[in-house]
């Protein structure tokens, strides 16, 4: 099979090490003014450790991924439109195709020491390599046996040979180091991946370490402040987010070795995979946390499918810390709650309580700097909590307390009575007490009963295998729930002893609820073993949610224009409430083929990979579109899961061919486009050169 496009697009990469001016000169460092060496070879001083290794598996690798790529979309054909590209870099003859090549980058020491790039390129034959490098504007200028120079027009790169190799860098003095093999140096990575990125932690200096995390714990500090108008409890919970994030990358920075990410294309199983892979030093807090985080088996194991439209779960352990400040999070949570039943009984809005004198934030003995996790902002005064508020959070509490996080999602596939699709969502969450939550929460819907904004509340409406369910439906529904889970939806809430359930949809969904549950309840989950344990996973079937969006696009344009409408009305009665000129709101153009914004651009019209065309008016002419074509099969889910391992911890991307194909078909579009722009051009040239 003659090489595809995707080999003379990969070409790049291939030429990148070769050529690494154009990609580091004005990013990285300044270019080097020494062109030449001298006759006295440098004393090599010392073993380069590299800070981080850049690598591709091999040139043969690579293009037989990309064979397949186009293999998978049926368009061989695109080979023939790029057979000669090859050439224009001598088809890369001397470069050997089956080792590795890629850049490592290196520490300038210094007082900040600043990072540079040695790239590899493996050779096979010298002379044709040679020959390779010379087939355009640049030459090729012989040092000494094992240096020689690559001239262009304005950059010049040193090259220094060693074993199968040739080593490139922006300064002479860049080569003067015992570099490691690069076959050996990259083993463990191109096994695994065709292309992978590694930071190697232990190479960074304390000092830069500590300098990085200063800055961060200040930003961190600076970006968590109290925004005006923030509600207490999501003020108190993107806290604790960011500074459970500030943890894990404190302990990543300095108990971390090794972070990897990495991408691989298996053509046996028909999958891509994309990773972010840590290990943590041994016997490490950092190493500790990342094995226990699956230690325990969800709850919820039984009924973890990847056959629906979309799974999420979660079963992972807290942290001391972490489970600190989700109780603390709570106690702000519980005084919110307090406040908005109040208010939802009565009808009115509670007044607020008398504000606190200001007071000054608390300070470090040592640094004089604001405690971690403190804020200047005083604390409210709590208002007495409701038994019925106080059982609900009283459990949350114990749950976070107890350290194990437990719960899951999902959307079940259902027909709507026009054979458009939509869903049911439900889902369940492991608590601790839970019989105390259950009696809390049935109290306060009991209080609510009645009121305005719900449309109907019914307790009590069934029971099974210990489970209380009541049914909820709310005053108001928007026309986007409508679409998604059907005509009049409501929510069923399930109580028990051990969880809390919910389901989302038509009176169907109350029975679905009760068949997951009985899958839940059919035997406790087993202990899983380690290859097994996963803490988080989430799998979404793209066709599924691809078929919902084309059988309501309509009507979600109708909602998405009547809520622009409304909100331009809004901006208007603003704008003359504070004396404007009245004006009359323009006409709605979307039915004007050409109708666009101040861009010019067609209202709605998309441009990028994966072709354009009016988004809200779909050319009726053109063919299936490109994510159509894609997930035409079964095979269009995607898999993310965090898991322990044995060294550390891994988050993995696993894509079905769908995807691969989708990303083929894009491809395979801007070829088709570029071909037909070329000849285009080459018939206009044709008639003016008929008309001279």
């Amino acid at each position: 099979m003659a090489k595809s496009f995707l080999r003379r697009w990969f070409l790049i990469a291939v030429a990148f090490p070769i050529f690494p001016c154009e990609f580091t000169a004005d990013s990285l460092m300044a270019q080097s003014t020494n062109s030449s060496k001298t006759d006295v070879q440098p004393v090599v001083k010392e073993k380069a450790i590299p800070l981080a290794v850049l690598c591709a598996a091999g040139v043969e690798r690579w293009l037989n991924t990309v064979d397949y790529v186009f293999e998978a979309i049926k368009r061989d054909e695109l080979s023939d439109f790029v057979g000669g590209q090859m050439s224009k870099v001598n088809d890369l003859k001397g470069v050997d195709r089956d080792k590795p090549f890629g850049m490592l980058i290196f520490l300038k020491p210094g007082l900040l020491p600043q990072p540079y790039p040695v790239s590899f390129v493996p050779i096979k034959n010298l002379g044709e390599m040679i020959g390779t490098l010379t087939t355009g504007v640049t030459t090729v200028k012989k040092i000494d046996e094992t240096h020689y120079d690559i001239v262009t027009d304005n950059n010049t790169i040193h090259a220094k040979l060693a074993g199968e190799y040739a080593w490139l860098a922006q300064e002479t003095d860049q080569l003067d180091y015992e570099f490691p093999n690069p076959a050996d140096l990259t083993a463990r990575l191109t096994k695994r991946y065709d292309a992978a990125f590694e930071f190697n932690l232990t190479s960074v200096p304390e000092a830069i370490k500590l300098i990085f995390l200063d800055f961060l714990r200040a930003s961190t500090e600076t970006a968590t402040q109290q925004r005006d108008g923030e509600p207490d409890g999501a003020y108190q919970l993107r806290r604790v987010n960011a500074l459970n994030t500030v943890d894990f990358i404190e302990q990543l920075i300095l108990q971390g070795e090794r972070l990897t990410f990495g991408l691989s294309v298996d053509q046996k199983t028909k999958h891509a995979t994309i990773e972010a892979d840590v290990v943590a030093k041994s016997d490490s807090d950092f190493s500790r946390l990342l094995q226990d985080m699956a230690s325990r088996p969800s709850y919820f194991n039984n009924v973890l499918r990847d056959d629906v439209p979309l799974t999420f779960s979660m079963s992972t352990m807290l942290t001391p810390s972490n489970q600190k400040r989700m109780a603390e999070f709570f106690d702000v949570a519980e005084q919110e709650a307090t406040t908005q039943l109040a208010n939802l009984i009565s009808g009115e809005k509670k007044p607020e309580l008398p504000k606190p004198e200001p007071v000054e934030p608390q300070l470090t003995p040592t640094s004089g700097k604001p405690k971690r996790g403190s804020s200047a902002k005083p604390k409210k005064p709590k208002q007495p909590v409701p038994p019925s508020v106080r059982d609900v959070f009283d459990s949350l509490r114990a749950t976070s307390l107890a350290g194990h996080v437990d719960f899951f999602v999902q959307f079940l596939a259902e027909e709507s009575a026009d054979k458009k699709p939509q869903f049911t969502f439900l889902g369940g969450g492991k608590v601790a007490d839970g019989s105390k939550l259950a009696g809390g929460l049935s109290e306060i819907l009991r209080q609510i009963k009645g009121r305005p904004q719900l449309a109907a509340l019914d307790l009590n409406i069934d029971e099974h295998k210990g489970v209380t369910f009541h049914r909820i439906r709310g005053s108001e529904i928007r026309r986007t729930d409508e679409i998604m889970y059907g005509d009049k939806p409501a929510l069923y809430v399930g109580l028990s002893s051990q969880a809390i359930w919910f389901a989302i949809g038509q009176p169907s969904a109350l029975d679905q609820l009760k068949l997951v549950i009985d899958k839940v309840q059919a035997g406790a989950p087993q202990r899983p073993g380690a290859e097994s344990r996963v803490a988080i996973q989430f799998t979404v079937h793209a066709k599924r949610w691809l078929e919902f969006g084309e059988s309501n696009q309509d009507e979600f344009r109708r909602v998405a224009e009547g809520a622009r409408e409304k909100s331009e009305a809004k901006d208007r009665a603003v704008a003359e409430a504070a004396g404007a000129k009245p004006t009359e709101a323009a006409p709605a153009n979307n039915d004007k083929p050409n109708a666009g914004d101040n861009s010019g651009r067609p209202r709605g019209q998309r441009r990028g990979l994966f072709g354009g065309g009016p988004l809200n008016r779909p050319d009726p002419n053109a063919g299936p579109s490109i994510p159509k074509q894609a997930f035409s099969g079964d095979d269009d889910m995607v898999r993310i899961d965090v898991r322990p391992t044995d060294l550390g911890g891994r988050l993995k991307f696993e894509f079905d061919e769908g995807f691969v194909r989708l990303v083929g078909l894009g491809v395979s579009s801007q070829i088709d486009a570029a071909n037909k722009r070329e000849k285009e051009r080459q018939e206009k040239k044709k008639e003016a050169e008929a008309k001279n």
